[in-house]
């Protein structure tokens, strides 16, 4: 990140200082051509310097080759050659209050101890005459590939999932040339009925074609896109992307509950039913009211028109309807509607697969839009507006104009998990004549027979993963501070190659035999062609090692000066459940000293120093960079849940912070910006 910061800030410096017959540091530049660069930000005013800047921004959590700007293929000041990576990680998201699901998704090729991984898998964005590369690093356990759905391509570039299967520790290059501008999107086609639903698809958009045209080529998730494309801002004032899809979260939960591989391939491949699915979430960029109102709102003006790419991924219709305004449908699965086949109206069916372009037109012309305020937009089918069976909730958002507020304040009583437990009241008990506590009076004995359909309750949740990687990166032993009385060097194995039965990914050796207070070298030799980061997660200073493979890297730490026994394991998602898991046997070993167990919420806060990563308001969670926190956790990137989303506000990447944050439940509750970032 920090080269591709380099390469920016000197990119940028070329306009104002650099002299014509300057030499260029080829190390420093981009392989777009000076002159190309140059031109694009002379001829651009704030909106095309915005963009220039986006596009050469690191994403947080990503490797700095997750998005390479190639060759310019012509004068124009484009930079036309892009190559794309992307990884299949497994991630658990909170999709509203309290329920936690398990998904896959493509994610930008991520880097050590950090990924920037959510759900919907990321947005593409190319330009028309690019040409593309996407390499896909399958860092999953099962076969995937990528379907570029609706793209004019090569045959042996389709992806289609019956003989092009990229195999797990395996990597394919996909190549085409964005011949048509429009919204399109990404797919696994093995498994389909199964993998798509799981999370392993994303829009794809292809802008038009303009000079000097810059923008973020690989968007996290999906939403407000901020670096607009020319062609774009010559017709729209903004521009959102909008995935929706359902999910049966019983399908997702095998991922989480079932222990073997095998078994993970066995219920979902043979022994789930797709035919007999019953979709009981329903999601917008991954998300459900009311996360979904504060993750992807439409943030509007009066009297301007907004953008609207509306892709759906799930096997069900959608039926598009926004209050108060009638949007016009422009585009139609990438392709431009003649004047005459637009159609104005509230209410927009999508089918499975399907991609619509909607002009949403805001102000009071008593047609198009009603007037300023704060809008519902949702899916019409009833069942979609509901969590599992309760309402509100489903795929909903607002479109809010500038000066009107969100409904947060109403939503107050929707953010107690308890309510999609089912466990409170819909109405004020008072309109029965009753309260909370003798509300139960009323109601049938539990496991009473119904003649209706009832909401599947008791389901067990799956884990914590956030509370499972905060608690085994604790630190529970320091590396020796005197002089190390000895050396060993360590070849460590990794890959496919090492797997045992039912595994898929493995080290070896799996134990690790060292001395007290001695110093080791281990050299990671990656045999497979994607990476693997070997972590000590237990031990200040944290060891770690990124390795793209084939290949071979080497590091150093030193080990404690007591007998402990630490585990180590691969921090690729996933990759510890298919097989990558170790321990590093130190003297003669031993279970680490039982730290004090301190209580959610109780007993003194910790101090941290550290700086921000990323910002998740939608969850709660900050993303940081912190220095060791004496008694809880070794220097290292980590995600932790904030008591109020409010201590993000104004939070940037790149911030000096310093937090106070409660040992026993990992959680942040106060943040002070110490620097801010340049």
């Amino acid at each position: 990140m920090i080269l591709r910061s380099a390469l920016l800030a000197a990119c940028l410096s070329l306009a104002t200082q650099a002299r014509a017959d300057d030499q260029p540091n080829p190390d420093l530049m981009p392989r777009v051509s000076r002159y190309a660069l140059t031109q694009a930000f002379a001829h651009g005013g704030t909106v095309e310097r915005d963009g220039l800047e986006a596009e050469f921004a690191p994403i947080p959590g990503a490797d700095d080759r997750a998005v390479e700007i190639g060759d310019a293929l012509d004068a124009d000041g484009d930079a036309t050659e892009i190559h794309i990576r992307l990884e299949v990680d497994e991630i658990q998201e909170e999709v509203y209050p309290g329920k936690f699901v398990t998904f896959w998704v493509f994610a930008p090729l991520g880097q050590a101890m950090a990924s920037a991984a959510r759900l919907p898998s990321p947005t593409i964005r190319v330009q028309q005459g690019d040409h593309v590369k996407v390499t896909l690093y399958n860092t999953h356990y099962l076969p995937h590939t990528i379907h570029f759905h609706g793209l004019s391509q090569a045959n042996d570039m389709d992806g289609d999932g019956m003989d092009h299967e990229v195999p797990p520790g395996q990597n394919f290059t996909y190549e085409f040339t964005a011949r048509n501008p429009g919204t399109f999107f990404y797919h696994c086609h093995v498994q389909e009925d199964v993998h798509v639903p799981m999370g392993l698809a994303g829009m794809l958009i292809v802008e038009p074609r303009r000079p000097h045209n810059h923008f973020a080529r690989l968007v996290p998730g999906a939403g407000r896109i901020a670096s607009m494309g020319a062609g774009t801002r010559e017709e729209y004032a903004a521009e959102y992307s909008l995935v929706y899809m359902d999910i049966d979260e019983r399908l997702n939960h095998i991922a989480s509950q079932a222990g073997d591989l095998r078994e993970i391939e066995w219920r979902m491949h043979r022994d789930y039913d797709t035919t007999q699915r019953v979709p009981d979430i329903f999601l917008l960029n991954g998300r459900s009211f009311p996360f979904s109102v504060r993750d992807t709102p439409i943030m509007v003006k009066p009297d301007e028109v907004t953008k609207l790419r509306v892709l759906n991924v799930g096997p069900r219709a959608i039926y598009l309807h926004t209050h108060g305004h009638h949007p016009t449908e422009t585009d139609a699965d990438g392709i431009p509607l003649p004047p005459a086949a637009r159609v104005t109206r509230d209410t927009f069916g999508i089918g499975p697969a399907q991609r619509l372009d909607l002009a949403l037109r805001t102000g009071a012309d008593g047609l198009f839009a009603s007037g300023p305020g704060t809008w519902m937009m949702h899916d019409h089918s009833a069942m979609a507006s509901t969590n599992a069976g309760i309402n509100p909730g489903g795929s909903q958002t607002e479109i809010i104009y500038e000066g009107s507020e969100a409904s947060h304040a109403a939503h107050a009583k929707y953010l107690d998990p308890a309510y999609y437990k089912g466990r409170v009241p819909v109405f004020d008990p008072g309109v029965f004549g009753t309260t909370a506590e003798r509300y139960a009076r009323g109601l049938p004995q539990p496991g009473a027979p119904a003649a209706y359909p009832t909401r599947r309750r008791d389901e067990p949740d799956p884990p914590r993963l956030d509370l499972i990687d905060a608690e085994r990166h604790r630190t529970v032993a320091k590396s020796c501070a005197g002089r190390p009385r000895g050396f060993q060097h360590i070849t460590l194995h990794a890959g496919h190659a090492y797997a045992r039965e039912g595994e898929v990914f493995a080290f070896e050796p799996r134990q690790i035999h060292v001395e007290r207070c001695q110093a080791v070298e281990i050299t990671l030799e990656n045999t497979d062609a994607i990476r693997h980061d070997p972590m000590i997660p237990g031990l200040d200073p944290m060891f770690v090692l990124n390795v793209m493979g084939p290949g071979a890297a080497t590091a150093s730490f030193v080990t404690p000066d007591a007998d402990i026994t630490l585990p180590f394991h691969c921090h690729v998602p996933a990759h510890d459940k298919a097989g990558m898991v170790g321990e590093l046997i130190v003297g003669e070993g031993g279970a680490p000293a039982s730290a004090p167990v301190v209580a959610a919420g109780v007993g003194r806060l910790l101090d941290g120093v550290g700086v921000v990563i990323v910002t998740v308001p939608r969850m709660g969670r900050l993303v940081v960079d912190h220095e060791a926190i004496e008694g809880f956790m070794g220097p290292m990137e980590m995600s932790y849940p904030v008591a109020d989303a409010a201590l993000l506000q104004g939070l940037s990447p790149g911030d000096k912070i310093r937090f106070k944050i409660d040992p026993g439940s990992s959680t942040i509750r106060g943040i002070e910006v110490t620097d801010h970032a340049k």
